[in-house]
């Protein structure tokens, strides 16, 4: 089980380092002389993937800015509680409105790159 759990890691972080590679080369030079790279929430808190996302960002001229792991928790932890917080306060989406939000699999990383190709979430 172990080794099906690392190989799974070793999997997901080549793919999210490959993405976020490519995603810097996009953006490269149009965000100045010292660009960053920002990694918050539970992704922060994985070492291994933070040790290959500070060298990816290293590699692509980019600074590598973090909050310690102790401060690195689910997002989606959040966004739930934001969202209840809003529901409880009568903000949430009335029927009408929910029919109106659809489900998108795919979000570009920016949507002046939405429809570039290779320019993928």
């Amino acid at each position: 089980v172990r080794d099906l759990a690392a190989a799974f890691q070793l999997a997901v972080t080549d793919i999210l380092v490959n993405r976020t590679r490519r995603a810097m080369a996009a953006v490269r030079g149009r965000l100045g002389p010292t660009p960053a790279f920002v990694v918050a929430g539970g992704v922060a808190a994985n070492q291994a993937l933070r040790t290959a996302l500070v060298e990816a960002a290293s590699l692509e001229g980019f600074s590598f800015l973090a909050p310690p792991p102790s401060l690195c928790t689910d997002n989606g932890a959040m966004v739930a509680w934001a969202g209840l917080e809003l529901f409880a306060a009568g903000q949430g989406l009335g029927a009408d409105e929910q029919l109106k939000v659809s489900p998108r699999a795919r979000w570009p990383l920016d949507m002046r790159f939405a429809g570039v190709p290779g320019a993928k979430a």
